[in-house]
């Protein structure tokens, strides 16, 4: 028996990105992918402005913003007053687009 092919991925929103979840308020968010996409086009897809992250991790670890997201993965996306304990800098996303 085969096992489905796992198109959804996990997004987790952190601080003030919470708006963008909605009514609902949930800081978890589902994103069908049917193929990779960069993570700048996954955040369109979620209608985040890319200006109001400062560091995303793909599967626990840090990644910029052109990284490919892959159906299935898990997207944790930090927003800018969140507190970091340490320098992601090469990992932040000012003035990318």
């Amino acid at each position: 028996m085969e096992s489905p092919i796992k198109t959804i991925t996990e997004v987790w929103l952190y601080g003030s990105l919470g708006k963008w979840a909605g009514e609902v308020q949930e800081l978890r968010q589902a994103c069908d992918l049917e193929t990779p996409r960069p993570l700048y086009e996954v955040l369109k897809l979620l209608d985040i402005e890319p200006d109001q992250i400062q560091m995303a991790m793909v599967n626990h670890k840090a990644v910029p913003s052109d990284y490919l997201i892959h159906p299935g993965d898990r997207v944790a996306l930090f927003p800018k007053e969140y507190p970091l304990f340490a320098d992601w800098k090469n990992f932040r996303f000012l003035n990318q687009e």
